[in-house]
């Protein structure tokens, strides 16, 4: 049977507050060899790792990202209480660029940036990528990005030295006409097509999100071995020869 490559969805999000710091580095210490993570940026457009389109659940706080300055936004505690109750009350949103630093010291560590399209259609495709890039400079073969938004996608591609991932729910979101092709394609478990031949594409295939042994074992079988998940370390447990 193939092995599976893990990717840690947003760093080890089952046991730690998703994209901080601390779920990050639970995630490496706990073996993994690929790390996801979601990137936005704050109202003077400084980049930070944070999901969702709101603030409501990860730091009970009204608005978005985007409506708050970085110096706002430190004041913030990502601490997703309904899952882990007051355990990381004190924890803080982490910079792109605390986490840039954190990869520079974990050289084997690889990277998915997710460019959030909630990002781009605020600040536009011109100034994320002016703002974001420079900042990863020289780690071409350590970072990925990713997004649902291909068009941002192409100019990484054209541009650039650094892996593309393009990001659907369903695999007929893909754009069969495209003049260029990503390294990788995240699609969700549920959105992959029952037909096998569609699956011979020549982009690198990671789905999510694969939280227990029977459906990753499925998916090994169809011969998709790259799997993201939020239980990284349960996982990797549970297929000890990944770290063989």
């Amino acid at each position: 049977m193939l092995h599976p490559t893990f990717i840690a969805h947003r760093g080890y999000a089952a046991a730690y507050p998703e994209n901080t710091l601390i779920a990050v580095d639970a995630a490496q210490q706990a073996g993994a060899q690929f790390v996801e993570i979601d990137v936005q940026l704050s109202a003077d457009h400084v980049p930070v790792l944070f999901h969702d389109r709101d603030l409501k659940r990860l730091c009970q706080q009204p608005g978005a990202i985007h409506d708050y300055t970085f110096s706002q936004l430190a004041e913030f505690y990502v601490t997703d209480a309904e899952k882990f109750a007051d355990k990381y009350a004190m924890n803080k949103i982490t910079s792109l660029q605390v986490f840039i630093e954190y990869l520079k010291k974990h050289p084997t560590l690889n990277a998915f940036i997710e460019l959030k399209r909630l990002m781009i259609d605020t600040f536009g495709e011109a100034l994320v990528l002016k703002t974001i890039l420079p900042l990863f400079n020289g780690m071409e073969s350590q970072i990925s990005f990713i997004s649902y938004n291909q068009k941002i996608l192409k100019t990484i591609h054209d541009t650039t030295e650094f892996a593309t991932g393009i990001v659907v729910d369903e695999w007929c979101e893909l754009d069969k006409n495209t003049d260029w092709i990503s390294e990788w394609l995240f699609c969700s478990y549920d959105g992959l097509p029952e037909d096998a031949e569609a699956l011979e594409i020549k982009s690198k295939i990671a789905i999510f999100e694969v939280g227990n042994i029977g459906l990753a074992k499925h998916l090994l079988a169809k011969g998709i071995t790259y799997l993201e998940t939020f239980c990284i370390k349960e996982m990797l447990n549970a297929f000890p020869a990944e770290n063989a």
